[in-house]
Parts: C-alpha cells; structure tokens; sequence
C-alpha cells in the first residue's frame, strides 16, 4: 500500500525533484510537500505539491521553516536528500566548504528530525531516510580510491553516525530511520565535481531511474531495517563492490547493507 504523504527535504533538482515527481505520480500531489533553499518557477513541481520554500539547512531554524510550511499536517515518508559536494585534495583545502558539507549533511539532518517529531509532523506509522551515499561507508574507501575529499566522505560518514543514533530515539516511536546509497546519479552536482567522466566506467544513472526504487524501499521499511546503510539497488552503482564485498554482494540487485 503505498504512503499517503511524503516531504522531500531538499527538492529543488536531481534525485529530490525526481522523488517529488515520483511521489506525486502515486498519491495525491496536495500531499507531496517539498522543500527548496530559495524560489523556483511555478513549472519546477508537478502542479498542486506544495512548495516549503527559503529552507536553508546551513541555518539554525531549518526545521523549524519546514514544520511551518508543513502547516499542521503530519507526513508518513520523509526523504532527506539535500546535499553538498565541494572537491578537495591535501594540497588544496576548503574550511568554508567543509563547514557547509559537515552542516548540510550531518548537522540539519537532526535538527529537521527533531523539530518534525516535537511539533507532531511525523504520523505515528512514519519512516524516514537520509540520503548519505556510499561516499559515507569507511569500508569502501580504499587505497586504490586514494585520499582527498575530506569534507564530502568525512560529512557522510558523519551522516551515516548521526542517523544510526537517531534510530535508537526512533524506535521507541516505532519510527525506522535509513541511510541510503540511491547508485551513482549523473546529477549537476557530480558533473560539477568532475565525476562525468566516470559515468560510464561504474554505470551511472539518472535520478529518473533511481526514484522509484528508492521511494519503494522506503516506503516497505521494517523496524529490522533501521538504523543501517542500505543500497536499494544492490551493487550497482557501488565502483568498488566487488573488490571490497566480494562478487555476490556485487552482483546483487536487491536491497544490500552497505558497511560503515
């Protein structure tokens, strides 16, 4: 049966406006709510989602925007996805970049969670996912990979921490919580970092392609699934799987538990 409602935290492009449309193709688009950092045209959401807009998650009061535009309603799926992506090698560091990665996709993720369930915007038969990537598993980071991307891997590591801890504050609500590795999604964000060029090596996808089995295995959580790094698609989409998880676990196209 699927959700009747859903929030999309951070929606405004890639596998958060992808979701919006998922959702709102499934169950009733006045029941899709999504947020943006800024404004967007009338045309970006399928008409009728409703619009939180000026969410900065870098801010304090991120939350506390998002129950407000939520205006008493109560959500059963809630999809973190908003993310930050900035480069970086030893030789060339960035403080403000890793600062804005550690708030976006660590930090917020806790702080919109907290306010969601204290206002009563979580229905009690809700699940929640935060999108972290195989980016955040220290397992899969190897010496073949190298180093660099400080803030990006140490941000979603971070993430995959927080969210592991917040499944234990959950369950007694009998609210599940995931991480969640989508693939890899040829995404402005990942063109941005130079990434394209790897799209076809490791099987890049669209957000197109990626919504739909994220949303069905979010919206099929079980409490046993609480509290870990799931990938919906299996290996795919994970470069170094095989190498790190053996090739069953490569080759696998159902839901696969990621390492930390």
């Amino acid at each position: 049966m699927p959700p009747q409602s859903a929030l999309i935290v951070g929606a405004s492009r890639g596998l958060g406006l992808a979701l919006v449309k998922h959702y709102a193709s499934t169950i009733p688009p006045s029941n899709v709510y999504a947020t943006v950092r800024g404004h967007v045209s009338s045309d970006t959401f399928p008409k009728g989602v409703n619009v939180i807009q000026d969410v900065d998650l870098s801010k304090e009061d991120c939350g506390r925007k998002i129950v407000n535009g939520l205006q008493g309603a109560a959500v059963q799926i809630v999809v973190y996805v908003a993310g930050v992506l900035k480069p970086e090698s030893l030789e060339k560091l960035d403080w403000e970049g890793q600062v804005l990665m550690y708030k976006v996709c660590s930090i917020a993720p806790v702080f919109v969670i907290k306010e969601l369930l204290f206002a009563s915007s979580l229905s009690p038969d809700a699940k929640v996912a935060l999108l972290t990537s195989e980016g955040g598993s220290i397992a899969l980071r190897t010496e073949a990979e190298g180093g660099g991307m400080f803030g990006h891997h140490g941000s979603k590591a971070a993430g995959n921490m927080v969210g592991h801890l917040l499944s234990y504050d959950l369950k007694q609500r009998g609210i599940p919580i995931v991480m969640i590795h989508p693939g890899f999604l040829k995404t402005e964000m990942t063109k941005n970092a130079g990434f394209e060029q790897f799209y076809d090596q490791f099987g890049a996808i669209t957000p197109d392609e990626a919504a739909k089995p994220f949303a069905d295995f979010v919206n099929q959580l079980e409490p046993s699934q609480s509290g870990k790094h799931w990938a919906p698609l299996g290996g795919k989409g994970i470069g170094n799987a095989e190498e790190v998880l053996g090739k069953e676990a490569a080759d696998k196209s159902g839901p696969l538990e990621i390492p930390w």
